[in-house]
């Protein structure tokens, strides 16, 4: 070989190495501007709304969803997996660590672009129920003010940790404490917090000790929020009847009166006295099928007949005391008394809202529900779920893709206009999904406008009408950090995240 031609060679392996080294170069530019620009569109935009707490969203969430802030627990100060959180008076109190040992409740403000951390506080192992009271939390014995985190009571006597707020037969052995809290059901194996809707909770203690010490089988207590004791009194059992005041029902509390059963058997509940829950002081009534009762802003409803005519259909009305007021003659009602147990309604600040008796009266005879701004109901042939809102028939898109009538989890979530629902799918028989997301539907049409899944994901519920909180899965994987550090949310650390309406553009 010529000296000219290994020149030439030479020059050749040169010129290939430098287009080989430019295109490594060009494809390691590109990877790296896709994903700095993944991690550009990855970046929180953080919260700009008007701060205003609701139950209800925001028709801005019509555009989607974006992430407005994550959090994880090192954001936050503290070890452990998220447990449980609430918004009480404007902020959250969340609660973080691992079963079997001490938590630590954090105080957060929401309303700012990012939140802000207000205080800590150690509270031992959480093993008893928690409530969320006013502006405190009660959390094991103690009551924690939520704008400072300054505990304001330690409580006298213990909540039982196996309690319900429904009845079990009374031969069981595992008897459980019963928990009224104004209308809410009481279960600790939930893990989060029960609000308290009456000025005191009412705590029936089972007895744990034979007959000769403890004259009772159940001790029914009224706590105050600051752990002192409003009123008791005892209750005795016979094989199936309530000896004594009896046990409340957890029902709505209307005017700070529940109903309570004297009889022990869950499937057969006659109420024959309601229970003011402030003094404890029991009104003596007629007795009523408990599920009969529908609770009313001023009181309870049940159909009867009329004195003179016991044919002739009647509307009962009862005081909260459960005295009766008025029978009303009801002619062939458009929807039937105890649909109104089904109908669900919210204000325009985002609060339920129950009628009055006579605006109740009104809707049974019109069908139209006019004293609420959003209002969801069952219809005659749904056994379970929302088919109803506003009036409209919801519809859902079928496997075909085309429109059917839809029955949505009770759970669904309107926006303040009506014009949109924030679910888990509707009911769908041939679905195979066993764990869907919470997507965004168009109402009463019942078009898929995003899902929850696309900020990653698969509930949420609301804390500002225009924030949306979540507790996401944190998949601790390779996959998962190569797919945050791509883009995709959440982070594998995050423990909660605030999702807000997407912003144009």
């Amino acid at each position: 070989m010529t000296l000219s031609n290994t020149l030439a060679s030479w020059r050749e392996a040169v010129l290939t190495f430098l287009r080989r080294l430019a295109i490594t170069l060009g494809v390691a530019l590109v990877g790296a501007l896709a994903v700095g620009s993944s991690w550009l569109m990855h970046m929180p935009v953080g919260y700009s709304g008007d701060a205003h707490a609701s139950s209800l969203i925001s028709p801005d969430f019509a555009s989607g969803f974006d992430v407005a802030w994550e959090l994880t627990a090192a954001d936050l100060g503290v070890g452990g997996s998220l447990r449980a959180y609430q918004e009480i008076d404007g902020l959250l109190v969340a609660l973080l660590g691992e079963k079997g040992q001490p938590s630590t409740l954090v105080g957060l403000d929401l309303s700012g672009e990012k939140p802000s951390v207000l205080w800590r506080r150690e509270v031992p192992d959480v093993d008893s129920p928690m409530f969320a009271w006013g502006d405190s939390v009660v959390v094991a014995g103690q009551t924690i003010r939520v704008s400072d985190g300054e505990v304001t009571a330690t409580w006298e006597m213990p909540l039982p940790t196996s309690v319900t707020s429904y009845f079990y037969d009374s031969d069981r052995s595992d008897k459980k404490g019963f928990i009224n809290v104004g209308g809410d059901e009481v279960n600790p194996a939930d893990g989060g917090f029960s609000r308290v809707t009456s000025p005191v909770i009412v705590v029936c203690y089972p007895r744990d000790k034979p007959d000769a010490v403890q004259d009772f089988d159940y001790l029914c207590l009224g706590w105050n929020k600051d752990g002192t004791e409003a009123w008791r009194y005892k209750v005795n059992l016979s094989p199936h009847d309530l000896q004594g005041p009896g046990l409340p029902l957890p029902v709505t509390a209307v005017d700070g009166y529940v109903p309570v059963s004297r009889n022990f058997g869950y499937a057969d509940q006659q109420v024959g006295a309601f229970l003011h829950l402030a003094d404890g002081v029991l009104a003596e009534s007629a007795t009523y099928d408990a599920d009969a009762l529908v609770p009313v802003a001023d009181g309870w409803l049940l159909g009867g007949a009329m004195p003179d005519d016991p044919r002739q259909r009647a509307l009962v009305t009862l005081a909260p005391d459960g005295t009766e007021v008025s029978r009303t003659r009801l002619a062939d009602p458009f929807i039937g008394l105890t649909d109104l147990h089904f109908v669900k309604c919210w204000d325009e600040d985002g609060n339920v809202a129950l009628p009055t008796s006579e605006q109740a009266a009104s809707t049974l005879t019109s069908g139209e529900i006019p004293w609420a701004s959003v209002c969801v109901q069952r219809d005659q042939h749904s056994k379970e779920g929302f088919s109803l809102m506003n009036g409209r028939r919801l519809m859902a898109t079928n496997g075909a893709g085309g429109a059917e009538s839809g029955t949505y989890p009770e759970s669904l979530i309107p926006a303040t206009d009506g014009s949109l629902i924030l679910s888990l799918p509707p009911k769908d028989k041939d679905s195979t999904n066993k764990n869907p997301s919470m997507n965004l539907y168009a109402a009463p049409s019942g078009i898929q406008l995003a899902s929850l899944e696309d900020v990653g994901v698969r509930y949420a519920q609301p804390f500002y009408d225009d924030l949306l909180i979540a507790s996401p899965a944190r998949p601790d994987s390779r996959i998962a950090r190569l797919r945050s550090y791509l883009g995709a949310y959440p982070h594998p650390d995050t423990v909660l995240m605030g999702i807000t309406p997407k912003r144009a553009g």
